[in-house]
């Protein structure tokens, strides 16, 4: 899962000396841990990369540091200190906008898309012929406008147009969309998308990380790699030292930044009749 750079100091237990190339390498890493205080930042920092095909769910008891890792690695956040160095390209986070204004219609929403990351859909496994059935079949068409459609309209929408590009790295904080009922149709392309690519989601969701995830990364409070390895044994061993998770779809966290990364139009109200 895991080459590590400095074993020194990172605390990484797992570690590989595997022919596939690093996708993310962080050096001298260091994040914000505590919402309420800047200055508490990681124990110690992060030496280490990771794999090319790893997907990888990160456990851990602080939701701030979840959010904080998703942000850093999306380049919203800057770290505290050091640098995350990337071999590929990162989407952004699977479910969210994409930085896309609701007055949009669909098709120039999908077409500004296209214009940044034309080279993602040269490589997608998704056709745009098959793109477009999937919107048809909930009565989404190009002429309509983002913000007129209604909220699982709109959620069913943002998360087509992640799954639509093939990123080197996938980035998924929010999973209670995706494991609903009404974006069923959804799961078998990202699964196909994602393919030997890589995938890091901070989603507690079990259902999500069976499917999709194949490791786990446990941290600490402050940033420690606790433990690092197979999903199985790192959801054990989670549990074992951190307590056995209760957590349920709905606390997987709002990946809000203010950013219009996310469709916060959404909420749990009405979603229900989906799940």
């Amino acid at each position: 899962m895991f080459s590590e750079l400095d074993p020194s100091s990172s605390g990484v237990v797992v570690s590989e000396t595997a022919s596939a190339r690093p996708v993310l390498t962080f050096r001298n890493f260091s994040l914000r841990c505590d919402p309420s205080d800047p200055a508490i930042s990681f124990k110690n920092v992060w030496n280490w990369s990771l794999l090319e095909g790893k997907k990888t769910v990160v456990i851990t008891t602080n939701s701030f540091l979840k959010y904080q890792l998703v942000s850093a690695l999306a380049g919203l956040v800057s770290p505290i200190s050091g640098q995350i160095l990337v071999d590929g390209v990162v989407g952004w986070p699977v479910g969210g906008e994409g930085g896309l204004d609701s007055k949009l219609r669909i098709s120039h929403a999908l077409n500004f898309l296209v214009a940044v990351y034309g080279d993602c859909l040269e490589k997608s496994l998704v056709s745009m012929d098959e793109f477009w059935d999937l919107l048809a079949q909930i009565e989404i068409h190009p002429g309509l406008i983002i913000r007129d459609l209604s909220l699982p309209q709109k959620d069913y929408f943002f998360l087509a147009l992640s799954v639509l590009f093939s990123f080197d790295l996938y980035l998924i904080p929010n999973t209670k969309f995706l494991m609903s009922k009404f974006a069923s149709p959804l799961r078998p392309i990202l699964l196909k998308q994602l393919g030997a690519k890589t995938l890091i989601s901070t989603s507690v969701n079990k259902s999500f990380q069976r499917e999709f995830c194949s490791d786990g990364l446990v941290l600490g409070a402050l940033g420690e790699v606790l433990y690092a390895g197979g999903l199985v044994d790192a959801i054990q061993w989670a549990d074992q030292n951190l307590g056995k998770s209760n957590s349920s779809d709905s606390d997987d966290e709002q990946f809000g930044t203010g950013l219009n990364l996310l469709n916060l139009d959404s909420s749990d109200d009405g979603m229900d009749d989906f799940v």
